[in-house]
């Protein structure tokens, strides 16, 4: 009886033990720990990672920008932001005005005469060797 009773306190204690368990953090993000609901507000008011390092430097919490980035996501569970690019550009719908085209015949002979006049890739090479230009060189 006396065994019963003991694997049941035994087992009261695992369960409760196991539902208090929190996974251990990297040295410095337990640092940080005590911090957790002021750096929240700091991000609420869009402070950057180097704006909240800073604050951390002044109140002797010395870590890295990374560090707040990775508090950040792993312990806050903030997630990324992502922005576009400064090269994307929104692309409007172009609306075409109706314009009389020529028939194809002619775009085809128009384009037939400028390959004539300017070298290009379509144009055949010369047969024999390439051989550089010693004026280009």
């Amino acid at each position: 009886m006396g065994d019963n009773s003991s694997s049941e306190e035994a087992h009261a204690r695992f369960k409760e033990l196991a539902n208090g368990y929190r996974p251990k953090l990297p040295r410095k993000l337990a640092l940080l720990l005590p911090f957790k609901t002021h750096i929240e507000g700091l991000l609420a008011k869009q402070a950057s990672y180097d704006d909240i390092r800073i604050l951390l430097e002044d109140a002797k919490v010395i870590v890295s920008k990374d560090t707040v980035h990775r508090f950040c996501r792993q312990v806050i569970g903030q997630k990324p932001v992502r922005q576009r690019s400064a090269g994307a550009k929104e692309i409007l719908p172009v609306k075409i005005s109706p314009v009389q085209q020529p028939p194809p015949e002619s775009i085809q002979a128009s384009l037939r005469e400028q390959r004539k006049l300017i070298p290009g890739p379509w144009s055949r090479r010369k047969p024999g060797p390439r051989i550089a230009d010693s004026k280009n060189l």
